[in-house]
């Protein structure tokens, strides 16, 4: 009875009392969990990116060269990497047997050695297994975050996290881990909800060490959380102390700055892609004055719900990806904030669809890499030679300007999505909103 009832409680605390204890809803659940699971499953061996054995690669050099500043912006990233690479070559031999291949330095010999290796499929499935696990933590967290008391919405919830086409084509066929970084904000998002706002700022700010896009977000969390005007400069010293703790650590033990080698790489460079050009050198940074509207227009909401807080979070990470240049993991940063707005607000979930298919085009613009290479290690002599997109579309149009067509309307819908956004923030702030039977807000 002890081990009945303790199993109980674990399942309250995963699922929540309210679907626990609902025997039609927790049968849901449990449906959409292993349909979630299977296509997971399915898909885990079969495809990746190249720049999944490049992080493999670099824990590779902390695992078996011993070089911890083998990705020194990336430290946290590339510790997660390095400790479980560690555990799962002391436990599978296997793994350990890819130590020369993980450890060569010329990046084209490397991929063809690894997709054409004889356990290479196994391996795949090793190395995406840990994005799997910050997947299901992210998938019973984001049902956490609304809803309170109304457990069909939070299965809702659940349910278009399991099912999403970005999460899934992200961390199961590109395979990039920044689901580790949204696992961390997730959690901060959770204590930010029941006001424990140092222990909020303190892991967002871990968050921030880890992947820069949570400092997105900083500015209006601290507005969110301050009760007092001395909260708003202990907050914010806060929020930066983790990227202040990796520099000092970068710095004394690398001899090297990480906040300015990362701002003196393109990835920095992408926010400010995006430009208007004025005068000799006088030029506006689009999204940088986007940013400021938001977070101007948030700052002076007198009643910062924490709905519209998540709103306004789901607004800055697509006006970055509507303005500025980004790659397509990046998308993934938006996701948890727009599946709990399709819940009210379900036709914004039709214009996700069309996002993702237009994704699915706009990938031709990286060539090879991400389109028939991912495809690689089902048939790597196939796929190698196989004729790419780009030289099929070059025959009959410019293949750049066909993908800026497309990338010009993801541009307009993604845009559209957040005016959307914003006129729901209105009525919820001025109360003229009812829901409709598909939970729809509708003006009065």
């Amino acid at each position: 009875m002890r081990v009945k009832s303790f199993l109980r409680s674990i399942g309250k605390v995963i699922v929540t009392k309210e679907i626990f204890e609902n025997k039609n809803l927790l049968r849901l659940l449990y449906k959409y969990f292993l349909v979630g699971m299977l296509i997971r499953l399915i898909l885990l061996p079969f495809f990746f990116q190249r720049d999944l054995l490049s992080t493999y690669q670099r824990a590779a050099q902390t695992v078996f060269g011993g070089n911890l500043g083998s990705d020194f912006q990336q430290f946290i990233i590339n510790s997660i990497h390095s400790i479980y690479l560690f555990i799962i070559k002391s436990i599978l031999p296997i793994v350990g047997e890819y130590s020369e291949i993980l450890l060569q330095t010329d990046t084209w010999s490397s991929w063809v050695n690894f997709i054409s290796s004889e356990n290479v499929f196994i391996v795949i499935s090793l190395f995406k297994v840990l994005y799997l696990i910050f997947d299901i933590l992210c998938m019973f967290l984001v049902m956490r975050l609304l809803f309170d008391d109304e457990p069909e919405k939070k299965l809702k919830v659940f349910k278009l996290w399991v099912l999403n086409p970005f999460v899934i084509f992200i961390l199961y066929i590109f395979a990039r881990h920044d689901i580790i970084g949204i696992f961390l904000t997730l959690v901060a998002l959770l204590l930010a909800k029941y006001k424990r706002k140092y222990w909020a700022i303190f892991v967002l700010a871990l968050a921030v060490a880890a992947r820069f896009f949570p400092m997105m977000i900083l500015p209006i969390l601290i507005f969110y959380l301050a009760d007092k005007k001395k909260d708003y400069i202990i907050l914010f010293s806060a929020g930066i102390s983790g990227l202040i703790a990796v520099e000092i650590f970068s710095y004394f033990y690398f001899g090297r700055s990480v906040i300015f080698s990362l701002i003196n790489t393109q990835h920095f460079d992408y926010i400010l892609s995006s430009k208007l050009e004025l005068v000799i050198h006088d030029r506006i940074f689009i999204f940088i004055a986007a940013y400021i509207i938001i977070i101007l227009s948030y700052l002076h909401i007198r009643k910062k719900t924490f709905d519209i807080f998540l709103n306004y979070c789901a607004i800055i990470y697509l006006m970055y990806v509507s303005i500025c240049y980004f790659h397509p993991q990046y998308l993934l940063w938006v996701v948890p904030f727009l599946i709990l707005i399709f819940v009210r607000k379900k036709v914004l979930y039709r214009y996700h669809w069309v996002q993702f298919a237009l994704l699915m085009v706009i990938l031709i613009y990286w060539g090879d890499l991400v389109t028939k290479f991912v495809l690689a290690p089902i048939d790597p002599k196939y796929f190698i030679y196989l004729t790419g997109p780009i030289p099929i579309i070059n025959r009959f149009y410019s293949p750049s300007k066909f993908v800026n067509i497309f990338r010009s309307i993801f541009t307009g819908v993604s845009l559209w999505m957040i005016y959307l956004i914003y006129k729901e923030n209105k009525n919820i702030l001025s109360g003229n909103s009812i829901v409709d039977i598909n939970n729809n807000l509708i003006e009065k």
